[in-house]
């Protein structure tokens, strides 16, 4: 008898931060723009991640496991937690090989993170094809170990230290992709609430937030109250876990009713947001810098100085090295140099557009993805 063909044409894993989130439901946009029903693709994460609430809202399948990662350091909390994390992981790898059982996927595609281990490490044992995406010029400790036997794998950067590295570009959003911010700005700032003739800057510390970014733009607020910049207007993103910890208002309009501050947690609205924006002021996780280059905008990247390996400072410079963001690294990072820095960019167009067509350059290899056709061709491969 012969076995019926699986219903299930790709597993997408990662998640925790949106982070990893966003550049999976990509990969999902651009696998059904390739052809698959969506009922052919599922979802696996974390039951902890913010995965729980972006996926189940796109209408995908999706399995949450209970997971946890490695701690780096030696605190008493940290070992731990480590020792805690042995049976935990082992226990998702397990129910990872039960979904894989069920559901006998084609092939897996990991967006790195330690979500991921307990599905690849599963999909490894029963032999089928695992795809890992690299986005981070610096790719992540469960990305590198992922490459050694993956089918096939896709990087957003070259060169890349990963074995048969396949160049494709970063998975970016289909409604980022196709945006043109000239053509959308002023419907955009309709939408957000903001003046059509503000310079407006977007400062955004990343799905967690950024206490010291969060600091730097108190004091930029400040800095307009007291000026002659009443142009100037800020739409603050600054985290669930910061929303009220600023003594700002989460909102301050002018006496026209445009808004001059207003603080957000989080917002998937990113189309409005880099269409309204003048100036972009950012952390560079890989996917920020992936959609700041795919859109381009004027951008003035702030590297979080304790990543892993430091990898955020080597993704903002694939930008700042080529002329496609301003880069200010967090050590030399003060109030006043921070504000300082977005008064010059807001007060020269010139250089603001110089660096957006720069950007712009740049994301051709994201606008462009052809990472569907990289897991097309792993799809076909047997794992022995």
């Amino acid at each position: 008898m012969v076995a019926p063909a699986p219903t299930t044409y790709a597993v997408i894993t990662g998640g925790a931060t949106s982070g990893h989130v966003v550049p999976a439901l990509s990969i999902i946009e651009l696998l059904v723009e390739a052809g698959h029903p969506r009922e052919t693709l599922m979802y696996v994460g974390s039951d902890r991640g913010v995965e729980t609430t972006l996926v189940p809202q796109t209408g995908i399948r999706c399995v949450f496991l209970g997971v946890d990662g490695l701690q780096r350091g030696m605190s008493l909390s940290k070992i731990k937690r480590n020792l805690r994390m042995l049976p935990t992981m082992m226990r998702a790898t397990q129910l990872a090989t039960q979904v894989l059982v069920q559901h006998r996927p084609r092939v897996v595609v990991s967006v790195g993170g330690y979500v991921s281990a307990p599905i690849c490490r599963a999909a490894r044992h029963l032999k089928i094809p695992v795809v890992t995406c690299s986005y981070d010029s610096k790719p992540g400790m469960a990305t590198k170990m992922q490459a050694r036997y993956a089918a096939a794998v896709a990087v957003a950067h070259e060169p890349s230290t990963l074995r048969r590295a396949q160049l494709t570009g970063a998975p970016v959003r289909a409604e980022l992709r196709s945006l043109d911010c000239d053509a959308s700005r002023v419907a955009s700032r309709m939408r957000l609430g903001f003046s059509a003739n503000a310079k407006l800057v977007v400062v955004m510390g990343g799905s967690l937030g950024s206490a010291v970014l969060n600091s730097a733009t108190e004091h930029l607020l400040a800095q307009i109250e007291s000026s002659s910049l009443s142009n100037v207007a800020i739409l603050h993103i600054a985290g669930s876990r910061y929303m009220n910890n600023l003594t700002l208002p989460s909102e301050m309009k002018r006496s026209d009713g445009s808004i001059m501050y207003q603080r957000i947690a989080y917002s998937s609205n990113m189309h409005d947001i880099y269409a309204a924006a003048d100036l972009v002021v950012a952390r560079a996780g890989a996917s920020t810098v992936a959609e700041i280059a795919t859109v381009g905008i004027a951008s003035m990247l702030i590297p979080w100085k304790d990543a892993a390996e430091n990898h955020q400072l080597t993704n903002a410079r694939s930008l700042s090295d080529h002329g496609g963001a301003v880069l200010l690294e967090e050590s030399q990072l003060t109030d006043e140099v921070f504000s300082r820095q977005i008064f010059e960019l807001l007060s020269d167009d010139t250089k603001r557009v110089r660096i957006a067509q720069a950007a712009r350059k740049l994301g051709d290899v994201h606008r462009n993805c052809s990472i569907a056709s990289v897991i097309a061709h792993a799809a076909e491969v047997v794992v022995r």
